[in-house]
């Protein structure tokens, strides 16, 4: 992980780098609970270092996934998503960044009463540029305001490091579940041209007509050609062969 800024409040010029949102992580919520961690150690707030993080990701039909750096960050995060009020749903919906420093208006009236019970003075939302159907923001929490300019400053710089490191780990992982649904039709395809094998042996007929009676038990029995399949190989005498695949 590149240097982390000084603290003496004096903005540095800081390279890009990846964050590693895949390691160690077997769902998204893992890689968005990694994320928000990682941001409040690598963001100065008004108050210094460390202000808290949350986040929120949203895929098309699915509901959305809340995670944060502190059971606090995480509880918020999940109101805005109850309410459908707050700087993070904004941020998610206008892909734009939002700044909520003490202003009362009507907008964030209600959020702005959750956000000070929480113990905060006010809130900065960054919406991460990812594709495909899917979106992400990301809230930084700071106990003090206002005075959030450099803090929308830190934010803005995160939201670049966060997009680049999310779009990996999404693409990582929809590589993943590529090849274990490859996997799975694999292992289905086998198992039917073995069957249909001890079926031509029984029957001497040929393999498409081996496959129809193959289906026509399945239509009979209202099983998958799959379980059928595999029910056949199961009454073998020396049982099912295991299909082997190199990982």
């Amino acid at each position: 992980m590149a240097a982390h800024p000084a603290t003496d409040g004096r903005r540095q010029d800081r390279p890009g780098f990846l964050l590693d949102l895949i390691t160690g992580t077997e769902t998204e919520l893992d890689s968005l609970q990694r994320l928000t961690e990682a941001a409040a150690k690598a963001v100065i707030g008004p108050d210094g270092p460390g202000p808290d993080c949350a986040a929120v990701l949203a895929r098309g039909g699915s509901a959305p996934l809340t995670a944060g750096s502190s059971l606090t960050a995480s509880e918020l995060a999940a109101s805005e998503d109850r309410y459908g009020d707050g700087p993070l749903m904004q941020a998610l919906s206008t892909a734009g960044a939002v700044t909520v420093d003490g202003d009362m208006s009507v907008r964030w009236r209600t959020y702005q009463r959750r956000l000070a019970a929480a113990g905060y003075g006010g809130a900065v939302a960054v919406p991460l540029g990812l594709n495909g159907g899917t979106s992400c923001a990301l809230v930084f929490l700071a106990r003090t305001g206002p005075g959030f300019e450099g803090l929308l400053a830190e934010a803005k710089w995160f939201a670049g490091v966060a997009t680049h490191s999310m779009r990996l780990a999404l693409e990582v992982r929809s590589v993943r579940s590529a090849g274990d649904n490859l996997k799975a039709v694999l292992e289905s395809r086998t198992s039917i041209d073995v069957a249909c094998g001890v079926i031509m042996a029984q029957n001497r007929c040929t393999y498409p007509e081996a496959f129809i009676k193959l289906a026509s038990a399945s239509r009979q029995r209202n099983l998958k050609v799959r379980s059928v399949a595999e029910n056949i190989l199961k009454a073998l005498p020396s049982g099912a062969p295991a299909a082997r695949f190199e990982s």
